[in-house]
């Protein structure tokens, strides 16, 4: 993922140019490509125009591209009257939002006024029927996403997570290459390949496994935790600053941070352990230390509730240190559709 900073019109085209240019990197015909151009311009002007400027994250694969444009300024007042067409503030044809909801599923926004707006715009390569009405807010039990942002003025990131599924549960990782650059992604690329490698164990072994598959890199903070469906529990295992969370839907139960112990995975891993923690419907956060641990859900109304990428993409604009690679991953802890509960 790269990040474009939007803070005046000239820079809309250049977000613009990026995002198209990943688009096509990634496999995408023309006219989808041009999707993600039209999508990326309205994103970026909205910076300009609404927010007093930010930033616009890009993501693509070879299915979708990720759009997520975050901007810390007066917020959005009236959201469901701001997605309809013909409503503007800013003296346009107010036909921007309604646009984005025809063009991305999904199209989602949080907004607090006086705290800024996230919107998060998924482009698909093939424009494919949506599972969900455009503009809808619902998300699916078991949903994921994350985001990864290398340190500014890198272009490799020493950061990485991945997942891996099956019918009884979920198990994520995250990984934080020491210091930042090739050689911190390096480290967490071949600390990925060994979680691959290893998706089927317990996060305990997993760490074990990954300690010694990297012990020829600088070595890295790896946190993995299992999430299983039937027993509503996670189990973590963590060596190194992996942040894990759980945060609960129902008011008034606590929130439950996850022990990681000292060391370097890959060096001096002296102690390799899980904790099991009760968990319920809520969200599992993940992050390195790139991102501050400072943050309470709780202070931003709705984002409970909101798209996993948006909740990543909330903790990216208001506690990302801004001197180290960056990464956020959120698993709605529901269990989806079909797995075993």
């Amino acid at each position: 993922m790269f990040e474009v900073l939007v803070t005046e019109q000239s820079q809309v085209a250049e977000a613009r140019r990026r995002a198209s240019a990943a688009a096509t990197a990634a496999g995408f015909g023309e006219t989808a490509a041009g999707r993600v151009a039209l999508v990326a311009t309205e994103l970026a002007s909205n910076l300009v125009k609404h927010g007093g400027g930010g930033r616009l994250l890009v993501d693509a694969t070879d299915h979708h591209a990720d759009l997520l444009a975050l901007d810390s300024g007066a917020g959005i007042a009236d959201l469901g009257r701001c997605l309809a067409d013909g409503y503007s503030t800013a003296g346009t044809a107010g036909n921007g939002l309604g646009a984005l909801q025809r063009l991305a599923h999904p199209f989602a926004v949080v907004s607090w006024p006086g705290r800024g707006t996230a919107m998060l715009a998924r482009v698909h390569d093939q424009q494919a029927a949506p599972a969900l009405p455009a503009g809808s807010a619902e998300v699916a039990p078991g949903a994921l996403a994350g985001l990864v942002v290398p340190r500014p003025g890198e272009t490799a990131c020493g950061d990485a997570w991945s997942h891996a599924d099956d019918a009884e549960g979920r198990t994520v990782f995250v990984v934080d290459g020491l210091g930042h650059g090739m050689d911190a992604a390096r480290a967490a690329n071949e600390a990925v390949a060994q979680f691959q490698r290893s998706r089927h164990q317990q996060p305990d072994e997993i760490v074990h496994a990954v300690h010694g598959a990297i012990r020829h890199t600088r070595g890295a903070a790896v946190g993995v935790a299992r999430i299983h469906w039937a027993s509503a529990t996670v189990s973590f295992a963590g060596v190194g600053n992996i942040a894990s969370t759980f945060v609960p839907q129902a008011p008034g139960q606590p929130v439950r941070r996850m022990v990681s112990h000292n060391g370097i995975v890959g060096h001096n891993a002296r102690k390799i352990q899980a904790f099991d923690y009760p968990c319920g419907d809520g969200l599992l956060v993940m992050h390195s230390d790139g991102i501050a641990t400072s943050w309470n859900l709780a202070t931003y109304p709705g984002l409970l509730q909101a798209h996993p990428l948006l909740v990543a993409g909330v903790l990216y604009r208001d506690f990302a240190r801004g001197r180290d690679d960056a990464t956020a991953v959120v698993v709605d802890t529901r269990p989806p559709r079909g797995a075993v509960s």
